[in-house]
């Protein structure tokens, strides 16, 4: 897989291998779809969609990135944005000299399955299906419509963006630009709206990428076939398979039967699969890059979900959350709620998760902002855990426990100035994370008992993937802790996608806890538009908005874990390249496999 995106029973598994391969002569240069099917695991839900324009989970996205093209791609020894990259469209560009306009040059050699060129018509159809209202988009893309002034397309292969204002990160906001069918989805969807619930976003007809899709069994598999026309390479597997597993544990199980070319490795397997790869069992490559695991505190009202702002762009009521706080009618922020997710930052004990989730290879996380990255401000440390700090600031906030039955109630705290009813309500609320990921759950049974010591009743839950996304985006959570990808390349003003006023909509925006700090929003201004770009100067400006965020803690950056991923010893073509967007995966196209 040359491009990442902005992320079985036995018997039936051998009928569908039986029928993609079909045994070649052995050869110096594998021949397309010569070698086996790849098998990859996924024990999360099923994929949500496989329409680029409506994806906003991972588990969607690693299908549409194999079937559907970049806009730009990224160079896999840099990891930055190029020119001419495989599976993406643009081969040059230019910017104008204020910096508002990039043009775009775009390969001509490209064709959907159905013999289509793939032309500029197809950036153009995202762009103005964005612009739509009546479009359920991802979050990420609304986020587009602040900083993109337009998208043409004056002829088949160029693409001209015009931002809104100069912007550092404006080749990023392009990169997020979509490559969909025009004449396909203009034929089947007369109204853009009617592809929110149409059937052909779990049953793709018109794709362009190294791998066609070919069926997608609800509660069992992905398969996808070789594209054996492909312009970039020689796609070597016969096919590639996104198979479901209940959970990490079968995942494990049937990797070492060798029911599973590849995986990664759950956390708490890592030293005995590290083991086996040391002693030659299975390849393996260790990374650094991986997701962070965040907890996101809610901070309106859950049970009256609104947007941050009004067509106008005048700031509306939205609640508060009870007990996480949130901000009054007129952008005040309630100090209560602040000094309670203080108080639960303090109350985590990260040295016992480390080596309870991480299995010892956790690294702390103080901000949105992994430590290795440019923008990371320099000093900046982690809640220390100091359960002492976390009993003075709940007390300060109003909750105390009265009846010295272990759970802390509302005294003097500040959700009695909206409901004076709520006197003497525990300090209870809902902690919700993904089912079938044994180290999210394992997290979520570590913070339930340590926040319990300080007086907090924890109902922690693990449900289905897709459910959590749904109450995560629809904003009806009190507190739910999943993973957040920083993306490749980093981008630091990523922060305005989930903390910004204009990301906080009910449904599709990523802020999703309703935070609000003008300040941040002016520091992130800043930085995106300063004359000249540079570096030093806007890492001083993130640094800043980082450091609010981590005082402020509308999430709770939990911790990245050293990751492995392993794969089968069959494998001819193992070369993973940490400086790609996808260390192990870049190149699975080539990959071979004996039959």
């Amino acid at each position: 897989m040359k491009h990442l995106s902005r992320i079985m029973v036995a018997g039936m598994l051998m009928l569908l291998i039986a029928a993609l391969v079909v045994p070649v002569a052995a050869q110096d240069e594998p021949a397309a779809a010569s070698g086996a099917p790849l098998i990859l695991p996924n024990f999360g839900a099923d994929p949500a969609t496989f329409n680029p324009i409506l994806s906003n989970d991972g588990t969607s996205s690693a299908i549409i990135s194999r079937i559907f093209p970049s806009f730009i791609g990224l160079d896999d020894d840099t990891g930055f944005w190029a020119p001419g990259a495989d599976q993406a469209l643009v081969t040059d560009w230019t910017v104008s000299d204020d910096n508002l306009v990039y043009t775009f040059t775009l390969r001509d050699d490209m064709v959907w399955s159905d013999g289509t060129p793939v032309t500029s018509a197809d950036v153009q159809y995202f762009w103005d299906a964005v612009q739509d209202p009546t479009v359920n988009l991802s979050g990420s893309f609304v986020d587009l419509r602040d900083k993109i002034a337009s998208v043409e397309s004056p002829d088949a292969h160029t693409v001209v963006v015009t931002f809104n204002n100069p912007d550092c990160n404006a080749i990023d906001s392009a990169g997020i630009l979509q490559v969909v069918p025009a004449h396909y989805y203009s034929q089947i969807f007369p109204e853009r709206s009617d592809m929110n619930d149409s059937e052909e976003n779990l049953n793709p007809q018109v794709t362009a990428g190294p791998w066609n899709f070919l069926n997608f069994r609800p509660g069992e598999q992905v398969t996808l076939a070789a594209n054996t026309e492909w312009v970039d390479d020689v796609v070597v597997p016969q096919g590639w398979i996104y198979k479901n597993v209940a959970d990490q544990t079968v995942q494990v199980e049937q990797f070492l039967v060798g029911q599973l070319t590849y995986m990664g490795v759950p956390t708490a397997r890592v030293p005995e699969l590290g083991e086996r790869v040391a002693n030659g069992e299975f390849y393996g490559h260790y990374s650094t890059r991986a997701n962070t695991r965040f907890l996101s505190f809610n901070m309106a009202d859950p049970n009256n979900p609104q947007p941050a702002v009004d067509e106008e762009g005048n700031h509306l009521d939205q609640g508060q959350h009870p007990i996480f706080g949130g901000y009054t009618a007129d952008g005040v922020a309630t100090p209560g709620g602040l000094k309670v997710r203080q108080a639960l930052n303090y109350g985590m004990n990260f040295e016992e998760i480390n080596e309870g989730v991480f299995a010892g290879l956790g690294i702390q996380m103080p901000t949105h902002s992994r430590p290795d990255d440019w923008a990371f401000p320099t000093g900046l440390e982690n809640y220390p855990y100091d359960p002492d700090m976390a009993n003075q600031l709940l007390d300060e906030a109003g909750w105390v426990d009265e009846d010295g039955d272990g759970v802390r109630e509302c005294v003097s705290c500040d959700y009695l100035s909206v409901d004076p009813a709520f006197a003497g309500s525990p300090l209870e609320f809902e902690l919700l994370t993904n089912a079938g990921n044994t180290s999210q759950e394992a997290l979520g049974v570590l913070l339930q008992d340590q926040w319990g010591r300080i007086g907090a009743k924890v109902n922690f839950s693990a449900i289905d993937f897709n459910v959590l996304v749904d109450d995560l985006v629809g904003q009806t959570y009190d507190a739910i802790m999943i993973f957040w990808s920083f993306g490749f390349p980093f981008d630091p003003d990523g922060i305005s996608a989930v903390f910004a006023t204009s990301a906080d909509i009910p449904g599709s925006g990523f802020n999703t806890g309703s935070y609000y700090n003008a300040r941040v929003e002016e520091l992130l201004d800043t930085a995106r538009t300063l004359p000249g770009c540079d570096l030093e100067e806007r890492k001083a400006l993130y640094g800043e908005a980082y450091t609010i965020l981590h005082d402020e803690s509308p999430w709770m950056w939990i911790g990245i874990a050293q990751t492995l991923a392993v794969g089968q010893l069959s494998i001819e073509g193992w070369d993973p390249h940490p400086q790609a967007a996808a260390e192990v995966l870049w190149n699975e196209e080539s990959w071979f496999v004996a039959p």
